[in-house]
């Protein structure tokens, strides 16, 4: 399940989005706000996995609240406004979309389908090494070796069996550079290695951990199960 917050300074634009929304397989609307502070409060208490969030809202700046909030939420920020001035902002903090008023409700559905399934590439277009910057030099870290990756706001935590490496990249944008059939999203801020999981277990009798091969546990969220076990050929 897709958990969604909308904030929009205009009650009919929040109750277009949210109606539309609410109508969809694995989402919902979790909360709704017009103003900074109260946005402010809401994302951090939810932490949703998707905001669709107005630039212009009472009492601030949707960007700059995204940008603030995005240092310790992992979350999806879409955009939605009447005003252009801002999308190279948006894009350069990795905003998953930037709708401009008025869209339409397909706009909307491309938005949810990119969230849901981004882009397969060709096989050989996905990354075997990853470039991971630092102050003073460039490590090239295989793929090959990755055991599991945790998004952190504008940074990923590449973790591999004995170490674990910062590497400033979006968890969404690394995602379309692995090979789908070897890394699964498992959760809004976790994917993981699919050979590289050792065992799962469960809590109140649903699956939701699992187990990696560097002894780390990754929880499972609802909205990743089905595709997860399908790649490990498990009955959900």
């Amino acid at each position: 399940m897709y958990n969604c917050i909308v904030i929009d300074d205009e009650l009919l634009a929040r109750q277009r989005i949210s109606s539309f929304i609410s109508k969809q397989k694995d989402w919902r609307i979790i909360g709704e706000a017009s103003a900074f502070a109260e946005a402010q409060a809401l994302i951090s208490k939810h932490q949703p996995d998707v905001c669709f969030m107005d630039i212009n809202i009472i009492g601030g700046n949707g960007i700059e609240l995204a940008k603030h909030l995005g240092k310790t939420i992992a979350c999806h920020w879409v955009f939605t406004t009447a005003c252009n001035d801002y999308a190279i902002d948006a894009f350069d903090m990795a905003a998953t979309d930037y709708l401009l008023k008025p869209f339409d409700n397909s706009r909307l559905a491309n938005v949810l389908r990119k969230i849901e399934k981004p882009p397969l590439r060709n096989k050989s277009e996905y990354k075997t090494l990853l470039a991971v910057k630092s102050v003073s030099s460039v490590e090239f870290v295989n793929v090959n070796e990755l055991i599991w990756i945790k998004g952190s706001a504008n940074y990923v935590e590449l973790h591999f069996a004995d170490r674990m490496v910062l590497h400033r990249k979006t968890l969404t944008d690394l995602e379309t550079q692995l090979d789908p059939k070897r890394f699964a999203r498992v959760h809004r801020s976790a994917i993981v290695k699919i050979d590289r999981v050792n065992s799962l277990s469960s809590e109140l009798g649903r699956f939701s951990l699992l187990h990696m091969s560097n002894g780390n546990e990754v929880r499972i969220s609802e909205s990743h199960k089905a595709s997860l076990f399908e790649l490990l050929g498990l009955e959900n």
